[in-house]
């Protein structure tokens, strides 16, 4: 298996961001999936994993989640 890939990380930030714009689907749900897709990818660098953990947090605040 590849390792995780930085641009892997930020094409999933963008599926979150996008999820949460929609509106249309149940926000805790994105939120718990993007939190299992970090779990799943353990051979992520810890610097992109930071990264991904920051901006969840600050999309989960924008959208008010």
């Amino acid at each position: 298996m590849a390792k995780t890939s930085r641009d892997e990380v930020l094409v999933q930030l963008d599926r979150v961001d996008t999820a949460l714009e929609s509106g249309g689907g149940d926000a805790a749900q994105v939120l718990r999936e993007a939190g299992d897709w970090l779990s799943a990818q353990g051979d992520i660098e810890p610097a992109d994993a930071l990264y991904y953990r920051e901006r969840l947090q600050a999309i989960r605040e924008r959208h008010g989640a």
